[in-house]
């Protein structure tokens, strides 16, 4: 019933020749140019005292690289843990199974429930007119498939499923009790 795709939390397994490319290109993305040029910065002011201009630099390089990997990127990685997945609206659910809590009235009105992100809600369906015309029924507990979907109004269209081959419809129930 889950319909939203998610991507991958890591990369496919077929990529992973593509790893290094992929690890370079995240050194140039603004917060980890940022968190690296203070990390350079400040190791720079301390060490440049300490042993000259000319061993700083590649010392303040690994500074700021040391202080990306091993102090930022830790806490970046741990808020990141506490993300959770996008919010599915009920456009999310067309298409998907239902069921009925309430049988549907003579006009096709009825309340449905169905899982939206892992939380059942319930909203007012309405049978597909073809299918009232033709005397389905939707009774509690029936199976439903969401065929539109009103947001606005926080209503579905939606039409019965498991309906046998001899009672595809209720016109031809209809036509087998006229003939008997």
């Amino acid at each position: 019933m889950h319909s939203v795709a998610h991507a991958p939390a890591h990369a496919p397994a077929h990529t992973h020749h593509d790893g290094w490319k992929s690890n370079t290109w995240s050194w140039l993305s603004p917060r980890v140019l940022f968190n690296f040029l203070v990390g350079f910065g400040a190791t720079g002011l301390v060490v440049e005292r300490l042993v000259g201009p000319v061993l700083a630099l590649p010392i303040a390089i690994a500074g700021g690289v040391a202080f990306e990997a091993l102090v930022v990127r830790p806490i970046f990685n741990s808020l990141f843990r506490f993300e959770s997945s996008p919010a599915q609206t009920l456009e999310s659910a067309l298409m998907s199974e239902g069921r009925a809590v309430t049988g549907f009235d003579a006009g096709g009105n009825g309340l449905i429930s169905l899982e939206l992100g892992g939380e059942v809600v319930q909203v007012l369906g309405t049978q597909l007119i073809q299918e009232r015309a033709a005397g389905v029924r939707i009774r509690a507990g029936d199976k439903v498939r969401i065929e539109e979907v009103d947001g606005a109004r926080n209503r579905c269209t939606v039409s019965r499923i498991g309906l046998g081959e001899a009672e595809s419809t209720g016109a031809d129930r209809y036509k087998r009790i006229k003939r008997t």
